[in-house]
């Protein structure tokens, strides 16, 4: 007690009550135990515990699920798989976009071949619609598929440039 004379001093004027008074504190020292064990270790363990039990749940419900369509993912992924990759008859990929933008009277500004199945392609000053009917086009004839697009507006209404990574 010589270490803490706060607590010395507190427990002097505790022994100095009446008995009736310290039982009384006694009492609310034990409550305010209970309450303070109760908020500070109960509530977060309960509330950890029930959000714990609810994750498992959706979690639960999505394998349900899955297992449910896990057929359907597998047919859908069998077709997928069967179907050619691209169709460019026999042309490589640089000369199969490069005739296929003349068609749609698409000008190439650049294009930077990335290996055998992937190709860059700069645009400039190209109709908006007429470049996403060639991109399709692309897509439903030959297979190429527009992996990364990023499109600016030009200065004439309905005008982009664009900047494609094309590929097999």
């Amino acid at each position: 007690m010589k270490k803490f004379p706060a607590l010395a001093k507190a427990s002097t004027w505790f022994y100095s009550l009446p008995s009736r008074d310290q039982a009384s504190l006694k009492w609310l020292a034990l409550a305010a135990g209970l309450f303070l064990i109760y908020m500070l270790i109960w509530v977060p363990v309960q509330s950890n515990l029930d959000s714990a039990k609810a994750a498992a749940d959706q979690n639960y419900r999505d394998l349900v699920w899955m297992k449910e369509n896990e057929g359907k993912a597998r047919a859908i992924a069998k077709n997928q798989s069967s179907r050619p990759k691209a169709d460019l008859s026999g042309q490589s990929l640089l000369s199969t976009i490069s005739s296929s933008a003349q068609r749609f009277k698409i000008e190439l500004q650049r294009f930077e071949p990335r290996g055998d199945d992937k190709v860059n392609v700069w645009l400039d000053k190209v109709s908006f619609n007429q470049m996403m009917l060639w991109v399709g086009d692309l897509e439903s004839k030959f297979g190429v598929k527009a992996e990364q697009v990023n499109i600016d507006k030009s200065d004439q209404p309905g005008e982009v440039k664009a900047r494609l990574s094309l590929t097999i």
